[in-house]
């Protein structure tokens, strides 16, 4: 019995982090510090999907920028991947979230050449999703365009897919 009370508890506690993540507010923030500090970057989800993919994903610059600023955003934390192989850069560049992802490699600049299971860097999952910002920011940190998947697929065979083509054919 008491076991299915703390697991209650926990898929609560990480549900409100899925609520937070879109919000800016100084409980979200309050929040994101205190649960940072008691479980880190742990996964929260069947997806293996750290705090940091979900900030990631929602755009959270203030909860990120505060980890960051509490010296909390370490290294081998942002290297964590999910599932999938994503780390949240690779979720920050399909979301089109630039200024998460500004954050993020200007923090650890070689994050644009992590590859996800599929082979896929943050770079090609930017062109792939049509987020022509984000591209540009992380190819300006040296990101390979010349990348493959494991299928072959290159960054402008993703650009085509995502019909964002006419961008990305200037930039490769």
């Amino acid at each position: 019995m008491e076991s299915s009370a703390t697991e209650f508890s926990t898929l609560l506690h990480h549900s409100k982090a899925y609520k937070f993540a879109s919000e800016d507010t100084a409980e979200s923030l309050e929040f994101f510090g205190n649960f940072w500090r008691n479980e880190g970057a742990v996964p929260i989800d069947h997806r293996r999907d750290t705090v940091l993919h979900l900030l990631a994903m929602k755009g959270n610059v203030a909860a990120l920028g505060n980890l960051l600023r509490a010296d909390h955003l370490l290294d081998d934390m942002l290297l964590r991947k999910n599932a999938n192989g994503n780390t949240a850069l690779h979720e920050a560049a399909r979301s089109g979230q630039k200024a998460v992802a500004e954050i993020m490699v200007t923090k650890k600049p070689d994050l644009v050449f992590q590859r996800n299971d599929l082979n896929e860097t943050p770079l090609y999952l930017a062109a792939a999703f049509g987020k022509s910002e984000v591209f540009t920011l992380l190819e300006s940190y040296n990101s390979d365009c010349r990348i493959r998947r494991h299928d072959g697929s290159t960054i402008l065979h993703a650009a085509i897919e995502g019909e964002s083509y006419r961008y990305y054919v200037g930039s490769l």
